[in-house]
């Protein structure tokens, strides 16, 4: 018998709540706001709990993105999934927004190429075999230098930043059949993490931090 968990994504301007239980999902809501997330994301929460019919103790986890990604929305997703765990005295699985979108790709057996748009002229990037496991560690990188981290060929590219990556992957000498561009994944999915957190060991939620990756756009002057 499969394991009960409620996932969470608010890495980037998408907001999205997935409910898994008997080894599916059986509940989702996704909606790309841009922003006010701290708003949706609880009735989000409580709508999806309705369609599974569950109630929130039989859940075994709870699943959230720990980054990386908006600094907003990783601290909303990641406040709200603890706050969540620690009221139904739950443990917690995390799960990088790099894995999930490399996880949501059409294409088997090749090589991922996980790439977030992280605006300022950079990515969020991570290359993954053709196993989905990782090869390198998520970073962020400048635009120009992302083809540093392309992964043996063949390979798919996945994430928002995809259609920005492209022109500077295709300056490399990958054919047409070596190089593919998966239109069909953007923005990581609740329904996606809830597939991988339900073979994770779920943890005590003290043990989960955010992965920033780098400074907040906006900062406050010091009092």
């Amino acid at each position: 018998m499969g394991r009960n968990i409620l996932a969470l994504d608010t890495s980037t301007s998408a907001c999205s709540v997935a409910c898994w239980m008997s080894n599916k999902v059986v509940a989702e809501d996704y909606v790309d706001l841009g922003r006010g997330h701290a708003e949706a994301l609880v009735p989000m929460i409580a709508s999806v709990m309705r369609e599974a019919s569950i109630d929130y103790s039989q859940l075994d986890a709870v699943a959230v993105t720990l980054g990386p990604g908006t600094f907003t929305g990783l601290r909303i997703g990641l406040s709200a999934a603890r706050g969540l765990a620690l009221a139904i005295s739950k443990p917690m699985v995390g799960v990088t927004s790099l894995e999930a979108i490399a996880h949501a790709t059409r294409f088997s057996q090749r090589s991922v190429l996980a790439v977030l748009d992280a605006h300022r002229g950079q990515f969020y990037a991570q290359s993954f075999n053709s196993e989905l496991q990782p090869v390198t560690s998520p970073s962020v990188v400048q635009a120009a230098n992302i083809l540093s981290l392309a992964p043996a060929s063949p390979f798919v590219v996945v994430g928002t930043g995809a259609v920005i990556a492209r022109p500077f992957l295709m300056r490399s000498n990958f054919s047409r059949e070596d190089l593919i561009f998966d239109s069909s994944v953007g923005s990581p999915q609740a329904t996606v993490v809830a597939k991988i957190a339900s073979v994770r060991k779920p943890v005590e939620s003290r043990f989960l931090k955010p992965l920033y990756l780098r400074s907040p756009d906006v900062t406050f002057p010091k009092e």
